[in-house]
């Protein structure tokens, strides 16, 4: 079983914590120094403190909590199981702490099994020593949390006044069971946690996406500890997917310019280039996304989604060019295609045409490139026929012409579209509206572009069908 991994914050804790009692530091303070020493007889000098304390379990435990400080585990498990046989066989008082430690040498050899048996025998004998419990819930923590929690509530019993709902949280956090970690946290005073704590719960809460509660939760551990990053992040990250972005922005202000030893991450980027382009802040959001991209740990998909949305602050700006270079390269690093990303650059000349800041013979090139594209996604994608159709039709009323001359431009693909979809049988209601619609549309195509009053009277008789109160049909059909 490979525990290392999972509890090695927990064990540094366990191993440094001076939750001994003050003969054990100093033993362990003694025997520390003649291990670093080198001494060529330094295990002979620490057999020889050991003979003189060996019915002292507090003084065996610091030998063997020396040993493990210098990862020697064979003479950290032989004074720690001296320690051991004595409360074992009654000739010392019952404590958890010989226990334990064997517990701790366990996990530092990565033997779970062992380390919970130890933990096991650290309740039995002193189980008022949270200890034992503790450390037991954290080795089972992955494998078994409702039964590490459970170890921990029978703790509740023995020692009310101990932090079992805390504890009992970041067990659950850490087997990625948020709402049971949010559950336990919520029965603890903030004024109770630690920092970390405070983080970790505003972060479940985040991860949950209840942005309010860990906003309010990140805020107050913010107010406690102001140049903490964690809370800083946590605001900024809360503040944008909240969409309040002059906040995000004056908490992203504190995570890069007023955080104690800030080590940024992709993470942290993203969200602050997403807020400022949010914001309406493109530059800065370009620059941002850029920097983003120089992350050492920035991955290939999220240096492309950056490409995309540096395009798209481009596209704002109405630098087209710029937002197209941009928009290429994030096309051909996909790693397959498809109708919605073949599409992108048919809606970026569509953005183009539709820009108030476009000239007119801008506006003309745009319109052909765009049209001339959907073309090409009809014989590429034959199923968004429909859809391609109506879109072409949408295009030229974006043209400096007059309604005729849009008009005259977009009649033939509001017929196309009335073709594909009137064929139909199972439209839903919302094609059925677009299909009225854009019936009406070759209506006044046929009547004032083409001067076919009998094509328009054709259409106006499928329209009524559809729509049998269309005055507009109605006053078609009656012309002569």
């Amino acid at each position: 079983m490979k525990v290392r991994n999972i509890i090695l914050g927990a064990l540094v804790t366990v191993v440094s914590a001076p939750a001994m009692a003050q003969q054990t530091d100093e033993i362990q303070q003694q025997v520390a120094a003649i291990i670093k020493s080198g001494a060529p007889d330094a295990n002979k000098q620490v057999a020889a403190i050991a003979k003189q304390n060996k019915k002292n379990v507090d003084a065996l435990v610091g030998i063997g909590k020396a040993y493990l400080t210098e990862k020697d585990y064979a003479n950290a498990k032989l004074y720690a199981q001296q320690a051991a046989d004595l409360v074992a066989n009654k000739k010392a008082q019952a404590t958890a702490s010989p226990f334990v430690l064997l517990g701790n040498i366990a996990v530092s050899e990565d033997d779970g099994g062992t380390a919970a048996a130890q933990f096991q025998q650290a309740i039995y004998f002193d189980p008022k020593n949270p200890d034992g419990y503790r450390r037991y819930a954290q080795i089972m923590s992955k494998t078994d949390p409702v039964g590490a929690v459970q170890t921990l509530e029978a703790l509740r019993s023995e020692r009310p006044d101990y932090p079992v709902d805390l504890i009992a949280a970041e067990i659950y956090s850490g087997a990625g069971k948020m709402s049971k970690a949010i559950e336990y946290y919520d029965k603890v005073n903030l004024s109770e946690m630690k920092d970390y704590q405070i983080s970790d719960y505003a972060t479940n809460l985040f991860l949950s996406k209840d942005y309010d509660k860990s906003l309010k939760v990140a805020t107050e551990g913010h107010n406690k500890f102001p140049r903490n990053a964690s809370f800083n992040r946590l605001m900024m990250f809360n503040y944008t997917d909240k969409k309040d972005y002059d906040n995000a922005l004056l908490a992203a202000d504190k995570l890069f310019n007023a955080s104690d030893s800030l080590k940024a991450s992709v993470y942290d980027y993203t969200y602050y280039a997403k807020a400022l382009k949010s914001a309406g802040k493109y530059q800065e959001a370009i620059a941002a996304y850029q920097n983003l991209q120089g992350v050492k740990d920035c991955d290939a998909a999220t240096s492309m989604e950056a490409d995309k949305s540096i395009s798209d602050c481009y596209k704002s700006l109405s630098d087209y060019e710029k937002a197209g270079q941009y928009l290429d390269k994030y096309l051909k690093a996909q790693p397959q295609k498809s109708f919605s990303l073949d599409e992108l650059l048919v809606m970026l000349y569509a953005d183009q045409l539709a820009d108030e800041k476009s000239a007119a013979d801008v506006k003309k090139t745009a319109y052909e490139k765009a049209d001339a594209l959907y073309a090409q996604l009809v014989s590429t994608y034959p199923d968004n026929a429909a859809y391609v159709a109506m879109k072409r039709a949408q295009l030229p009323f974006s043209l400096p012409l007059s309604q005729v001359e849009q008009l005259k431009l977009a009649g033939p693909h509001y017929i196309s579209f009335t073709e594909i979809l009137g064929a139909k049988s199972d439209r839903s209601e919302g094609e059925t509206k677009m299909l009225i619609n854009a019936y009406n549309a070759a209506i006044a195509y046929y009547a004032r572009c083409m001067d076919d009053l009998a094509k328009a009277k054709e259409v106006a008789a499928k329209l009524v069908e559809l729509d049998p109160n269309n005055d507009n049909a109605k006053l078609v059909l009656g012309m002569k």
